[in-house]
């Protein structure tokens, strides 16, 4: 369940890591309980604790304690600010950390930071405009530099630098500058309330912000195009990535270097494969031990795999929705101009009411997805944050074919309704564009049936992830515009605002980082989602999603089609410890272990 996360921000002391951010160094020689160390010998002792533990993992000739992994996605990058996939984020948070993250019961906690900051420490200026973060003392990266405040500082610089094509700048752009007085301190200065800063430079499956390397990356430009971006070969988490063989699988050794100390693992590799179902084959011979992105469609199958296959399912705050290119190359009122005009007829909420009506959504759950989930109405779901006054709209086939009788629609010859759109004779008849994942070709098989009732042409067009989800400069569908109709998982957390409905954070030329994939200019939900940044009193922002919500509800703005939860399929030996809905199983990947 989401957390509050203003609530969450407390004190969190964790002294006893001090020593264990050396890594593998010898342990410091205390001075006799008699007398006090004098002040030389005792900085000597502390130079001599902090020197690395090594400079690249060692591997096992027989690769030891070991796990495999089956992906069905092969990441397009690992460093976070220039991919949005799944799949990369979760190979990022085994080898690329933050200041802080989320642990399995949503609370906020420390990293490479001593402490997270909060007014009673010190660490939130009393206007909230200026973060000031205490890294631990002896951290190092994966090759044996220091890992300082300039890295912060010089992560924040790279997001910034308009010569680098990052996914988003959001909340990074909002910084007016970074200090660093010592090797320790990081002084963040807002330009204006940010309530979200949490979620920069911190590290989880939702918010992308590990601390880059300034001695590797430090005069690079276009860094999208630098071989590190895609396969860092330096690390501050607990594994390296050293071998990535395109199409066949990825070696990560541990870090000799990691703050925690060294992983319990000796290997972790992961495998490419076709599809989910190819995953749960191997998972039954063995020959993986586990698929992090099973379906709710496939919790009945992989409950008959028992005990070869252990079923772990994590309720999550993510959602699958369906969602319409609002696109308007004139923009609103001055704001919002998209590259590519959205489908004429979605313009008219009655359509987009009449499509919500027209999908069976409780029955593609019941039947493809065995009741293990809901159909939510808000992009908040199974968090506090929810607006639980808000009502699902059920499946009325008739209700939906006279909205669209209503705006002009009528059935053809063919069966598909045409009407006056902007002047032009424009039949219902579109494309719907998704990723090849097999759960969403069979629910888009239903939906097309269930539309063709009322007269509406859905074609799904299923599209390698890839691609699907490619950058703008890449040419994505999604960021520049070029579908119809779209569909994917996504979820606003760990902090409840998003900028997905921004007038001015449209994908465009001048702005290819926007995240506003649905294209959509409505200045009056774009300018109340913001006032959600301008305080940070939790009941204050409550209240202002309440009313976000109501209003895309109310405009259909969205589909929303089912919460999702993490369905993982592990073998018995891989113990991979606690997981949550906004953590990942990822989280704390140095305690995972195998029982042989």
């Amino acid at each position: 369940m989401k957390r509050n996360l203003f609530a969450l921000l407390s004190l969190l002391v964790l002294a006893s890591m001090v020593l264990a951010a050396c890594g593998g160094a010898p342990e410091a020689t205390e001075a006799p309980a008699t007398e006090a160390a004098p002040a030389t010998e005792a900085a000597a002792t502390e130079a001599a604790a902090c020197e690395p533990g090594g400079t690249e993992p060692i591997a096992f000739p027989d690769g030891g304690k070991s796990v495999t992994a089956a992906f069905d996605q092969e990441p397009d990058a690992i460093v976070p600010y220039f991919t949005q996939m799944s799949f990369a984020v979760w190979v990022t948070q085994l080898t690329l950390v933050g200041l802080g993250e989320w642990d399995d019961k949503g609370t906020f906690v420390p990293e490479l930071a001593a402490e997270v900051p909060t007014a009673d420490n010190g660490g939130v200026s009393a206007d909230g405009l200026t973060i000031t973060w205490k890294l631990k003392d002896c951290l190092f990266w994966s090759d044996g530099e220091p890992i300082t405040s300039e890295d912060v500082k010089f992560t924040w610089e790279l997001v910034v630098d308009p010569a680098n094509a990052v996914t988003t700048r959001t909340g990074y752009d909002k910084i007016e500058s970074i200090e660093t007085p010592d090797d320790t301190t990081v002084v963040i200065k807002f330009a204006e309330l940010y309530p979200p800063w949490p979620t920069l430079f911190t590290q989880g499956p939702n918010n992308a912000g590990s601390i880059l390397p300034k001695h590797i990356l430090e005069g690079i430009t276009a860094a999208e195009t630098d071989p590190f971006i895609r396969m860092p070969t330096v690390a501050s988490g607990p594994f390296v990535i050293t071998e990535w063989i395109p199409g066949d699988y990825m070696t990560l050794l541990p870090n000799p270097n990691f703050y925690k100390g060294r992983a319990n693992l000796d290997r972790v590799q992961i495998r490419f494969v076709a599809d989910s179902e190819a995953a749960k084959a191997a998972l039954q011979t063995g020959d993986v031990d586990w698929y992090p992105n099973f379906s709710e469609g496939d919790i009945e199958a992989l409950e008959a795999l028992a005990p070869a296959v252990v079923l772990t399912v994590v309720p999550g705050v993510d959602f699958e929705h369906y969602f319409f290119n609002m696109g308007r190359v004139d923009g609103v009122d001055g704001r919002g101009a998209a590259e590519n005009e959205g489908f004429c007829p979605f313009k008219d909420v009655r359509v987009r009411k009449a499509i919500t009506l027209g999908i069976n959504r409780q029955a593609i759950v019941d039947s493809l997805l065995f009741g293990k989930t809901t159909v939510p109405v808000s992009q908040w779901p199974n968090s506090a944050w929810t607006n639980t006054d808000l009502e699902v709209d059920a499946y009325d086939p008739d209700a939906a074919a006279a909205l669209l009788e209503e705006a002009g629609y009528t059935l053809g010859a063919d069966g598909i309704r045409v009407g006056d759109c902007n002047g032009t004779q424009t039949k219902l008849s579109f494309n719907f564009e998704t990723t090849t994942a097999p759960i969403r070709i069979a629910i888009a098989t239903v939906a097309q049936a269930d539309l063709a009732k009322i007269g509406v042409e859905f074609t799904p067009i299923h599209t390698p992830a890839g691609t699907f989800f490619g950058q703008y400069v890449d040419g994505g569908p999604l960021t520049t515009g070029n579908y119809d109709m779209g569909g994917y998982t996504t979820g606003f957390y760990p902090d409840p605002y998003t900028d997905n409905y921004s007038c001015e954070n449209i994908p465009t030329a001048a702005n290819p980082t926007g995240t506003n994939w649905y294209h959509l200019c409505d200045p009056a939900l774009s300018d109340l989602m913001d006032t959600a940044l301008d305080t940070v009193d939790p009941a204050a922002r409550k209240a202002i999603l309440d009313e976000a919500q109501a209003y895309i509800a109310e405009n259909y703005y969205v589909l929303m089609m089912y919460a999702r939860g993490n369905v993982y399929g592990s073998t018995p030996r891989f113990q991979f410890g606690p997981a949550g809905p906004e953590s990942d199983l990822n989280w704390n990947a140095e305690d995972w272990d195998v029982t042989e």
